[in-house]
């Protein structure tokens, strides 16, 4: 089965970087909404404890664009420590519990409405040292077709608005909010 994923790019290797967060954070716990094909599942996987909780929610078929297959689920069946489940990121934060996830990845055609919801509702799931990774952030990433078809918001206006972010690479690119204790 070949693996759809933006994040295999021949400029920055989103995989290797996902890899060094995970290894560098060593978490317990990782939420991940969006599921396509596993990639950065196989990621989170093979970085990280096989202590290490991992969910990853889809809305599958429901989605109308790229989706992955119910199918990929059996892919990931060996993995104890590994859940893959119908959820919809617009309420599955309410089942969440404040300072439960140290790393959230976000990868469900993202656009600035989607990450001030993220940020809004999942910000206070995160753990003292949590972190969400989105995919997007980047002004080539805000200009791709669909985007401008569908007259999304820009990630970039919504990223005017906080301070505690870093975004990687061009195209997808990459943003990690950092969570920042007041």
């Amino acid at each position: 089965m070949s693996t759809r994923s933006s994040y295999k790019n021949k400029n920055l290797d989103y995989g290797d970087l996902l890899s060094s967060i995970i290894f560098s954070l060593n978490p317990k716990k990782i939420i991940e909404f969006g599921l396509l094909d596993g990639y950065s599942l196989n990621k989170f996987i093979n970085n990280s404890s096989p202590n290490t909780i991992i969910k990853s929610f889809d809305i599958f078929e429901e989605f109308k664009g790229n989706r992955p297959n119910k199918e990929l689920i059996k892919k990931f069946d060996n993995y104890d420590n590994v859940e893959i489940k119908y959820g919809n990121f617009y309420d599955k934060y309410l089942e969440l519990k404040d300072n439960s996830i140290d790393i959230l990845h976000i990868d469900i055609a993202n656009d600035g409405d989607v990450y001030q919801f993220g940020v809004e509702k999942y910000y206070s799931k995160l753990t003292e040292n949590g972190i969400m990774i989105l995919e997007g952030g980047s002004d080539e990433r805000d200009n791709v077709k669909w985007m401008k078809d569908y007259n999304k918001r820009p990630i970039k206006d919504y990223l005017k608005n906080i301070d505690n972010y870093k975004t990687i690479g061009n195209f997808p690119s990459i943003t990690i909010i950092k969570k920042i204790l007041k």
